[in-house]
């Protein structure tokens, strides 16, 4: 706990300089692979986007010797739709890449995620950077990742119970009969098949960013709640009704789960 109250000072840092370069000499962003190439760069080519890899890269820098996991790294990436893997495991020592699906808050959106709260019972995602370390079981979800959230916007992550859990409604049989992944209650709700590798390699201390390209700046004015302008438009023939399993029902004790 001591190593993670002092992640806090980030969030200051990160507000006044956003986009500027970092000068340590120590620093991610100067990292270069075996074949000289840079981190940073390896990674955009591979489809990870600027602005948050540059917020994982200045966490790190900041709180170089705080953060137990320096090996993998964790960008979900809400700014697209729930039938695109938009979780992003990132090897920082071979700048691999692993992206997988997961899931957004039953209340977040239908298939993008346009709403987000750091309220309690808002069954909705939220935005930030959140501290990865310890597992439980779960009577409903089984094995689950302990959450802190370390920005304004996410500070309830732990009295919301948001996890990253398994869940049987993130796969592609799922997105084919409702066009749409499953939600959850705002947990970063995985595929089973995954569910075990993620959280081997997270449980000890990791960083995971929460990002939305457009309300990522507004999290921190704002850390209530953000959310995007207008009526998300849900393409013909998604599923708009919540199906038994997901985030939202009457089939579970919310006391007990983990969404």
């Amino acid at each position: 706990m001591d190593s993670l109250a002092r992640l806090f000072p980030l969030i200051l840092f990160l507000s006044v300089n956003l986009f500027v370069t970092s000068a340590w000499a120590d620093s991610l962003f100067n990292r270069r692979l075996g074949d000289g190439r840079f981190l940073f760069d390896v990674l955009l080519e591979q489809g990870v986007p600027r602005e948050p890899l540059d917020l994982i890269f200045r966490m790190f820098d900041y709180n170089e010797g705080r953060v137990p996991n320096v090996v993998h790294t964790v960008l979900v990436d809400y700014s697209r739709p729930s039938t695109e893997k938009r979780l992003y495991l990132i090897n920082l020592t071979t700048g691999g890449i692993e992206k997988f699906y997961v899931a957004h808050g039953i209340r977040s959106g239908v298939v993008e995620t346009r709403s987000f709260s750091n309220l309690l019972d808002s069954w909705k995602s939220s935005l930030g950077f959140y501290f990865a370390k310890g597992t439980y079981m779960s009577e409903k979800n089984g094995i689950s990742l302990y959450l802190d959230g370390i920005d304004r916007s996410n500070s309830n992550a732990k009295n919301r119970t948001i996890v990253l859990h398994g869940a049987k409604y993130v796969s592609d049989e799922f997105i084919l009969k409702n066009g749409r992944l499953g939600w959850s209650e705002g947990c970063f709700a995985v595929g089973l098949e995954h569910v075990n590798y993620l959280i081997s390699v997270l449980q000890n201390g990791s960083i995971l960013l929460s990002y939305h390209k457009d309300l990522i700046g507004f999290s921190r004015r704002y850390p209530s709640e953000q959310a995007m302008v207008g009526n998300e438009i849900v393409p013909p023939g998604v599923n708009t009704s919540r199906t038994p399993g997901e985030g939202g029902g009457l089939d579970f004790l919310p006391s007990i789960v983990s969404f």
